[in-house]
This record gives C-alpha cells, sequence and structure tokens, in this order.
C-alpha cells in the first residue's frame, strides 16, 4: 500500500471512530447512509409492484410507453434474487460512495445510470432492472481512483468479471451493465465525487 492510500485510510479510520456515535439516530442506524437505506428501500417497493402489482406495471407502460417502463425499470430488481443481490451491492457499494458524495451527486449517479443502462437494455431489445448499482460501481471506482489508480483498475477488472459471468453472456445485458457503469463513472468525474473536501 503506497503512503498516499494509507494515509487516507487512516484518516477515514480517525473520522469514523471519532464520529460513530454522533452518527447513530435513535434507531441506532447510522444516519450518514440514510440515501443507502432508502434506495434500497425503493428497490425493495419495486420488487413488491413487479411481484404483485403487475397489472399496475402493465397499466403504467401502456399510458406512458417506453419511457415510464425504462423510469421503472431503473428501481425494478427482476426477482427476489435481483433483490438480493442489488440491495447488497448498494449497501456495500453505495455506503462507501455515500461518505465521499453529497446527497445530490450520488443520486443523481444512481438514477442517471439506472435510466442510461435501462435505456441500453430496452434498445437491445431486453428489459431488465437494477442496473443503477453498476453505475454505483462506476462512480466508486471513480473515486477510488483519485486515492489509488492500482487498486481502482483491479477493482474495475474485478467488477468486469463478475458483470460477464452474471449476464449470462447475453449482449443485452452486458451492454446495459456496461452503460450504466460508464455513466456512473462519467457523472462522478463531471460532478467531482471523491474530491477531497
Amino acid at each position: 500500500m503506497d503512503r498516499d492510500t494509507k494515509k487516507f485510510w487512516q484518516e477515514r479510520k480517525r473520522q469514523m471512530m471519532a464520529g460513530n456515535r454522533s452518527r447513530l439516530g435513535p434507531s441506532g442506524w447510522n444516519i450518514s447512509h440514510r440515501v443507502t437505506v432508502a434506495l434500497i428501500a425503493i428497490e425493495t417497493v419495486g420488487w413488491l409492484l413487479e411481484s404483485f402489482f403487475p397489472g399496475f406495471i402493465l397499466h403504467l407502460s401502456q399510458s406512458g410507453g417506453r419511457v415510464a417502463l425504462i423510469l421503472l425499470a431503473t428501481i425494478m430488481p427482476g426477482s427476489l434474487l435481483g433483490l438480493v443481490f442489488a440491495a447488497f451491492f448498494i449497501w456495500i457499494v453505495g455506503s462507501q460512495l455515500e461518505i465521499v458524495a453529497k446527497p445530490w451527486q450520488y443520486l443523481l449517479v444512481f438514477f442517471g445510470a439506472g435510466i442510461v443502462g435501462s435505456t441500453v437494455m430496452t434498445i437491445m431489445g431486453g428489459l431488465g432492472g437494477a442496473l443503477a448499482a453498476f453505475g454505483l460501481a462506476g462512480a466508486y471506482v471513480y473515486a477510488m481512483s483519485r486515492y489509488n489508480y492500482g487498486a481502482a483498475v483491479r477493482w474495475a477488472l474485478f467488477l468486469l468479471l463478475i458483470n460477464v459471468l452474471l449476464s449470462g453472456f447475453q449482449p443485452a445485458i452486458l451492454l446495459g451493465m456496461a452503460g450504466s457503469f460508464g455513466t456512473g463513472l462519467g457523472l462522478a468525474w463531471t460532478t467531482g465525487i471523491g474530491e477531497r473536501r
């Protein structure tokens, strides 16, 4: 580990230790991750809608067309297993990203990447959700690259391998994931996520 990376993580550890008690809300939850928890809750609502009220989604897609379907696909994980993976991924990557990003940056990356990923999948003839999490991964790689470029490259290659395996080698899904990842990376760069404050 190089000197700058070690210094960064030592500073993060000090901040976490000093502010850990002040960040706990009345229910014991870490209130610094409230946007991440809200996004997981929104994904859960999306799963409930698609699982128990598919007629509602059909009605919205008929009245709103492809645009409504693309917007809904941003919050629909596709299945219970998709929800578990999306929630886990959002928690692991999103909670770390939330530390270095402002709430508006974090939400912009999540929804912007989800919309782009869903649009790419729709153009390719597929339909899928939970792609916004890959946008968070792109933003996380960008934020990490500001502190340790080598680790960011290794993390990006690892994510690429996972994406290929999870997609089942389906081009529509792969391109949707890549579009979402690239959008997250680009939005993180343009908004300055991870800049030292």
